[in-house]
């Protein structure tokens, strides 16, 4: 007979290894602490409980669940590191985790800090570029604008997380690669940015909020896991942006990649945090007085020398863009205010189209 440590034990099987399920009954490090909140928050949220069995199933023989997260955005930070300062931040536990919050955070623990990303951070980029960027193949204007629903939706948490099973419509190849080029290195800049807040000496205990890791979808739920999070000045902000360009000892040619990776990352914030207090109030970037996304872009174009090959002609223009397109956001929130409040699945295209192709029906076409 089961005793209840092999019951709450056995909840875990589905997506976790057998040396995962003691660790996270026996958590002796920050290493294992972190592999916990990843776990509980997969086996306590049913769709992303799905998800992960689903990914588990799929490589059944290599499966291990710490390793199904890519931490190699926060190694490529660190290997341009000066070893000083490399091994100041391997002080610090990190890694990616899944919530439904899309942003990079510094949780306070027992352990020591731990510097995260959430992978729902990956569909707001993904959707946001297929909307912003310039292709070598036209994509309607109706998809760019349902794309951008999307990715507005996921920084709402009111876009189920499903993406894996669902994934919302279908791209070409040579738009799916240009969609996913900038990402590696906006997430190099976000791990960046944590690092850096911890090597400018910017973690003071006297500076902490509790953040939930997985926020409530409904008036009916509650939030889950409340957190204890680093969180930080404007001006610290500020300087926090600009170290992590500067910090690391880039090639010239590095240095113009990540940079604009991180300009088009402010971008994609900017037309978020446009609608984000029309829609759904609460938002990440609200805690004391954290600088808009547009403050940082602007910051970054003022504050770091020009690398050669960055047409800073082109990324003033772009503001243009994108004050166009809070422009059409706004107006799109305030005649279709259901699209962006209802908790759901939005679609680049209509079913059966080449941008949809067919319908996939929940639990009947993917478990």
């Amino acid at each position: 007979m089961m005793d209840d440590i092999d019951i709450q034990k056995a909840f875990f099987h589905p997506v976790c290894s057998e040396e995962e399920i003691e660790r996270i009954f026996n958590v002796s490090s920050a290493q294992d602490y972190l592999l916990k909140l990843r776990a509980e928050t997969i086996v306590d949220h049913m769709r992303l409980f799905r998800v992960y069995r689903n990914k588990a199933l799929a490589d059944e023989k290599n499966w291990s669940l710490e390793k199904s997260f890519d931490s190699s955005h926060f190694d490529a930070f660190l290997a341009h590191l000066s070893q000083v300062r490399k091994q100041q931040c391997l002080k610090v536990t990190f890694g990616n985790m899944f919530s439904n919050d899309p942003n990079g955070s510094i949780f306070q623990t027992e352990y020591g800090p731990i510097i995260t990303i959430s992978d729902s951070l990956l569909f707001f980029l993904k959707f946001s570029h297929l909307a912003l960027l310039e292709f070598s193949t036209d994509v309607p204007p109706h998809v760019r604008m349902n794309a951008l629903r999307i990715a507005i939706r996921v920084m709402l948490k009111t876009e189920a997380l499903d993406f894996f099973m669902d994934p919302r419509g279908i791209v070409s190849k040579d738009i799916d690669d240009a969609i996913h080029a900038p990402i590696p290195h906006q997430l190099e800049f976000i791990a960046g940015h944590e690092f850096a807040h911890y090597v400018l000496g910017h973690i003071s205990d006297s500076n902490v909020i509790s953040k939930p890791i997985y926020f409530a979808i409904s008036s009916n739920d509650q939030d889950y896991k409340p957190m204890k999070v680093y969180c930080q000045s404007q001006e610290e902000e500020f300087e926090a942006d600009v170290q992590t360009i500067m910090l690391p000892q880039y090639s010239p040619r590095r240095r113009k990649e990540v940079l604009e990776a991180a300009l088009m990352w402010f971008s994609c914030i900017d037309l978020y945090e446009a609608v984000c207090g029309a829609v759904f109030p609460r938002s990440p970037w609200n805690y004391h007085s954290h600088p808009t996304a547009r403050e940082r872009f602007e910051n970054l174009m003022a504050e770091i020398p020009t690398p050669p090959g960055v047409d800073l002609a082109h990324w003033k223009q772009f503001v243009t863009t994108l004050d166009r397109l809070r422009e059409l956001l706004l107006e799109d929130v305030s005649v279709s205010f259901e699209t962006y409040e209802t908790y759901g699945s939005v679609y680049l295209d209509k079913p059966n189209t080449e941008w949809r192709g067919p319908e996939l029906i929940d639990r009947v076409d993917y478990y």
